[in-house]
């Protein structure tokens, strides 16, 4: 299942957007995950440890040159099947995890 059908599976009426923010931390992740129903109401869906596989797979895949770090991402979908993904390296969230890491 790909993070699209991750979105969908858990969809039950018709919907505007569906967007998943998320900042990846190699080995945890915290994502915010919600759609928008036709009536304009912003709602929450699940993220769970299966969104967590498929977007370490994801980085793993994107980060595999050096250059290319991100550890901030956005996906929005469109029910078009229409999508955008945002990649973004936050330099002070890396760092606020080091220092956690390290005391």
């Amino acid at each position: 299942m790909g993070i699209a059908e991750h979105l969908i599976s858990q969809l039950n009426e018709n919907w505007k957007e569906c967007k998943i923010e998320v900042e990846f931390l190699e080995d945890a992740a915290e994502f915010d995950v919600t759609y928008i129903n036709t009536k304009g109401q912003l709602l929450d869906l699940n993220g769970g440890y299966s969104l967590f596989k498929l977007f370490k797979e994801l980085h793993s895949t994107t980060t595999e040159n050096s250059e290319n770090k991100w550890n901030r991402a956005k996906f929005t979908l469109e029910p078009t099947g229409k999508f955008n993904m945002e990649f973004e390296w936050d330099q002070e969230l890396f760092d606020e995890i080091e220092r956690l890491n390290n005391e």
